[in-house]
């Protein structure tokens, strides 16, 4: 009887660590990126006895144990947040943290950039990782990309209509940037040269008062003549280098006669200035893209993500992380390669703990605490029983 209130006991014990569990899952309900943990039970033998082969001892049961929790990966739902830092792996994969010399692995995606400039978890600054160009692990950091240089303008693109019926049309405020980000307006002047060459025009461009560099383009027939749709010219602006322009007409300018309103403008040109990082975000890929306020846009880093050969590897460190005994059972790789998922910006992955779930587990270890209290308070009475014998012989 006294061992009926040893197993009695070990299913108090049992119970109480599940409740602990299930507890544990209720609270992390809404904690992003949690994966919900279930206690395992396994019976106990008797270790002592008479013996092996013992008829008391063949299959006798000493109680209840707990093995070491399972946790739940299935994925949780995907919350939108608006945030473009907050992110979420849709399918396989774990954002790698780099803590100290430490290597861990999440599903909670609440990252922001540091006061360095480095990506890094809002939970403890852990620093995330990426992936530079021979598929190492690196910090993901701002540092050399928070602006975008200067690009001088090569190609200047025109469209519309240059009327034959009049004799000349200027095209004002031609912009083109220099080597440096400078901007300047151009005057392009169209000469209808007709009469000495059907189809042809010539053309002049200035700087103010100041001649930039003149040629002829022709069209046959309205359209732009092949070989002859494109005017090419130096440029060199006060104190700074010289550029080489190309002024285009192949695409969309056409010469026909419309009276004396020409349409002719330019449309394109693929020159820019300087500009700040003016916000990031990223991509399917998890690349970190910077967006800049000159209108350009720049891959800065690739996000690694983890992936490994069984959740049996991944040991619970808290702050919805895990790290892994082995280090050969893990995978690093890129999104959407390798059987890697892919990387949804703007949302994080909730909890997957099912609420309905968690309160019927909440209630079977209820009962199964009582029923083991049930057994503790009768193997007492017995033994009172017993001594309450002995004490009337």
């Amino acid at each position: 009887m006294l061992d009926s209130i040893f197993i009695g006991s070990s299913g108090l014990t049992s119970y109480a660590k599940a409740l602990r569990a299930v507890s544990n899952n209720l609270t992390n309900l809404n904690t992003p990126g949690f994966k919900g943990s279930q206690l395992q039970f396994a019976s106990l033998l008797q270790q002592q006895g008479g013996g092996a082969n013992s008829p008391d001892s063949r299959g006798a049961g000493s109680g209840v144990g707990t093995l070491s929790p399972v946790v739940n990966f299935q994925p949780g739902d995907l919350q939108q947040t608006g945030n473009q830092l907050d992110l979420a792996v849709n399918g396989e994969g774990l954002f790698v943290l780099k803590s100290g010399e430490g290597l861990r692995y999440t599903r909670d995606g609440q990252f922001q950039f540091d006061r360095n400039g480095t990506l890094a978890s809002t939970i403890d600054g852990a620093h995330v990782q990426g992936l530079n160009d021979k598929g190492e692990l690196v910090d993901l950091t701002l540092n050399g990309a928070r602006s975008s240089s200067a690009k001088a303008t090569g190609k200047v693109s025109f469209s519309g209509n240059l009327s034959t019926d009049a004799p000349s049309f200027t095209v004002n405020n031609v912009k083109v940037f220099d080597a440096v980000g400078g901007e300047h307006q151009l005057t392009v002047k169209f000469t209808n040269s007709g009469a000495a060459t059907p189809g042809a025009w010539q053309v002049d461009v200035t700087d103010g008062a100041t001649s930039v560099g003149s040629g002829t383009v022709t069209f046959d027939n309205g359209l732009p003549k092949p070989g002859s749709s494109t005017v090419a010219l130096t440029y060199a602006p006060n104190g700074v280098p010289p550029l080489k322009l190309s002024l285009d007409f192949s695409a969309n300018a056409t010469a026909f006669a419309a009276g004396q309103s020409s349409t002719l403008a330019a449309t394109s040109q693929d020159g820019y200035a300087a500009g700040a990082l003016s916000s990031t975000s990223f991509d399917s890929e998890g690349y970190l893209v910077g967006n800049y306020a000159n209108g350009q846009t720049a891959k800065i880093g690739r996000l690694a993500l983890a992936q490994v050969n069984s959740s049996a590897d991944l040991i619970a460190t808290g702050g919805n992380a895990f790290t892994v005994a082995n280090a050969a059972a893990v995978q690093i790789g890129g999104a959407q390669s390798h059987g890697l998922g892919s990387i949804s910006s703007g949302v994080l992955e909730g909890s997957n703990v099912d609420m309905a779930e968690q309160f019927s587990q909440l209630i079977v270890m209820q009962r199964g605490y009582q029923a083991s209290s049930h057994v503790v308070s009768t193997a007492n009475d017995l033994i009172q029983e017993l001594f309450d014998m002995k004490g009337h012989r």
